[in-house]
C-alpha cells in the first residue's frame, strides 16, 4: 500500500481495451476524515462511480472503474484528496473554488492499462 494518506487497492486497473470493470477500494491510512475527487485522462472510454466520497478514518470506500471497447491508450485517473471535519458528508463542495484550503491534502495516480 501506498504511503500517501489515502490509498487505492489495487493500484493498477487491469482492464483490457475490451471493455470491462474493476473493483478498488479506497482505504484512509490517516488520522483525519478525508474527501475525495476522481478526475480521469479519457472519460470517453472510462467512467466511475463514485466520482465524490468521503471516507471516515481508518475506514474504506469501494470504487468502480468501468471501461468501453476502445483503442488503448496511457490513460490515468487522478484521485484528490483533502482533510474535512467530522460532520462533512457531501464531497462535492470541498473541490469548488473558495472552498477553505485543508491542512492535509493531496493525490494519487491509478494506471489505467487497457492492454489488447
Amino acid at each position: 500500500m501506498a504511503t500517501t494518506a489515502l490509498a487505492c487497492v489495487p493500484a493498477v486497473c487491469p482492464i483490457s481495451a475490451a471493455g470491462g470493470k474493476s473493483q478498488h477500494k479506497l482505504v484512509n491510512q490517516c488520522g483525519a476524515k478525508l474527501a475525495f475527487k476522481v478526475k480521469c485522462s479519457n472519460n470517453s472510454n472510462y467512467g466511475v462511480n463514485p466520482v465524490y466520497g468521503v471516507v471516515p478514518v481508518g475506514e474504506q470506500a469501494s470504487l468502480e472503474i468501468t471501461r468501453v471497447k476502445g483503442k488503448p491508450k496511457g490513460d490515468k485517473l487522478i484521485i484528490l484528496f483533502a482533510e474535512v471535519a467530522d460532520d462533512v458528508t457531501d464531497a462535492a463542495p470541498v473541490f469548488q473554488p473558495g472552498y477553505p484550503p485543508s491542512p492535509l491534502s493531496g493525490e494519487i495516480v491509478v494506471k489505467l492499462s487497457a492492454a489488447e
